[in-house]
Order: structure tokens, then sequence, then C-alpha cells
């Protein structure tokens, strides 16, 4: 099992294509109390499948569900935001707890979700800033500033050293994505505090990207994004976590963790789920100490709950993100959410340009 997660679709889907969706639905959906079934005893939980969601299977599900006769966990993949839109849209939700990106689960979705009972789910047990109106983390992942040792005569140990290719020679991996990070990295390089960064300038950070565009090796899926530092295509490489310290199995791959940033995964419950009360409970066992320990076991992400973070094998872990919250710098999902459309069409351009 492959210690972290492929692509996993992030961009918010268009109302068109929820409206399409919406209209499938209603016309095969059929009644909802009569689809319920068992009714609150059968609890859907979706996420993003493969190894990812098999760690969290062995973490979270099966043993909420071998915890409760009352409930049958059924589990289904991958989350699709779209999907899940045109489920509440028709009334007809057929996920009860839903894995999403940070980009979603923020206030201006909240037409489409359940705000998150913290009478249920322990807000206090969890990591300060990871527990919100509409979802909570399920783990506290990253993008990192991740470099071959063989490849570089000095370790770069801030954002400018990124950019820096005279002292840093080679190509760099970076997500093309806009939303991923780069346009955060490009302005804290060219001297923007984090305190300072949003509303993002992103015509500064596109400048600032040009001074090392003909260094850039653009990845689209994490597995690419792995393989470009494994065979040194890549000098450094601005990556995801987890792919960063695969990559460090079989190659003299680093992980500078004096800044990164924030990208996570959160639990969200669908509007109108009939088994919302069970949603809950699955939320607060899930974000616990044990499950969570058991999670940092399978997977090389930070942990949620504050006294699994605390626990002798993670806080001994170099590489685990929650013992780095001090240098992270966190995205502002709210920003991104209301401006990723406009941003993401200014990027492509440049691209093109």
């Amino acid at each position: 099992m492959t210690s972290a997660r492929g692509g996993r679709p992030r961009r918010l889907a268009s109302l068109a294509v929820a409206t399409l969706a919406v209209t499938g639905l209603a016309a095969c959906g059929g009644d909802s109390d009569a689809d319920s079934g068992s009714g609150d005893s059968e609890l859907t939980v979706v996420s993003y499948g493969g190894g990812y969601q098999e760690a969290q299977a062995q973490a979270f599900i099966e043993p909420f569900d071998e915890a409760n006769d009352d409930i049958t966990v059924v589990q289904d993949s991958p989350t699709d935001v779209s999907k899940l839109q045109a489920m509440v849209e028709a009334g007809n939700p057929q996920w009860d707890v839903a894995l999403v990106a940070n980009d979603f689960g923020n206030d201006s979705q909240k037409e489409w979700l359940t705000p998150i009972d913290y009478s249920v789910v322990d807000k206090d047990a969890i990591v300060e800033g990871y527990a919100d109106t509409y979802r909570v983390a399920a783990d506290i992942e990253g993008t990192v500033v991740a470099y071959r040792e063989d490849k570089l005569d000095a370790a770069p140990e801030t954002w400018a050293d990124f950019f820096d290719t005279e002292k840093f020679p080679g190509k760099r991996a970076v997500n093309k994505y806009a939303a991923g990070g780069i346009l955060e990295a490009a302005l804290l390089a060219d001297g923007v505090s984090p305190e300072e960064l949003y509303p993002l300038d992103v015509d500064r950070a596109l400048a600032k990207l040009d001074t090392i565009k003909d260094d850039i090796i653009w990845w689209e899926t994490a597995a690419q994004s792995q393989q470009l530092l494994e065979s040194g295509e890549a000098a450094l490489g601005f990556v995801w976590i987890g792919r960063a310290v695969d990559a460090a199995k079989t190659a003299p791959v680093k992980i500078n963790w004096n800044t990164w940033t924030s990208q996570d995964a959160y639990w969200v419950v669908p509007k109108g789920s009939d088994a919302e009360e069970a949603a809950m409970e699955f939320i607060a066992f899930a974000t616990s100490k044990e499950p969570q320990e058991e999670l940092a076991t399978l997977l090389p992400y930070g942990v949620v709950n504050v006294e699994a973070a605390e626990s002798e094998a993670v806080a001994a872990d170099p590489n685990r993100p929650s013992n780095h919250l001090d240098t992270q710098v966190r995205m502002d999902d709210q920003w991104w959410a209301d401006n990723i459309d406009d941003v993401s069409d200014q990027f492509n351009e440049w691209l093109l340009g």
C-alpha cells in the first residue's frame, strides 16, 4: 500500500455541471424515505479510494463499524464534489460522510452541508484551526520543498532558495494547479509575509514565477511528482508530503520543514443525510486519540487529535506534519473557494504565454 494518495479532484464543480447531475439523480433516485432502507442503521462513507482509503478503513471505518452493532458502514469512492452537490439539490444524498479537499466545506458551500455537531464531536480534542463550522479535518497534510542531496551543494532553506536557480541549479517539480500553493510560494519568496498573503497578488506571483518558468517541470499527478524526484530529473520539488516521504525511501531526498503550505482533507456531512446522528458519531470517533494514532502508523500525515499528536511515536517522527505546525503557512481556503475560477483562468493563460 502506498503511503500517499494519488491526485484527487480539487476544483469546485460549476453549477451547470451540478444542475445536469441533479437532473439525472432526480430521475433515478426515487423517494428518499423509501430508499433509506434500514434508515439510521446504515452509514455511507465516501473517500478517495486507493491506499489512502484502505488506511482510513483500517484506522477509522472498520473499527467504528465493529464497535457499533446498530450501525452498518458502507464505503464508496471516489469523492466527487459535483456529485455531492447534485445529491443534496435533488434531496437524495446517498453519502452520509464525505472526505473533501481543503477548497470545500467552507462557509460559501454551506447550502450543501450540515453544521458539525460539537456536542458530539469534541472540538477541544482537535488541533486548533482544524475544526470549522461545516467540516473537521481528517488528517494534517502539506506541500513541502523536497530536494535531492546529491544534486545540490547546499540545502535549500527558504522560499527564496527555491527560486534561486544560480545557487540551487536544476529543474523544479511543481503542481500544475493554481491553488496548489505555488502562487503563495512565489509571493513568500518575493518578500511577502505569511500574514499579508491574502488577497493574493496574482500578477506579482506570476511575475516571480516567470523567473524560474524555464526550470519548472509541471506535474499533474502525485505519482509524477514522486517519480521526478526519484529519477533525479528534478533537483527540487514542491510536492505533497506523502510523495516526498515515499521518494526518500529509494533516493537521497530530503525535506525542508523551515516553511511549508497546508493541504488537508476534511470530513463533511451532506445536508439532508438520513444518518446525521451516526455521521457525527463517526467523525467524533475518527478524530479521537486511538484511531488517529493508528492512522499515523499507516500514512505519513499529521494527526488532528491533540493527545495523539503528543504521543511518543507521533511526536518523534521528524517528517510528521503535525510536528511542524509552527512553520506552516496556512492557505486561506475561503479565499480560494471564492476566487478559484478567476485565478485558475489567469494561471492557465500564463502557462500558455
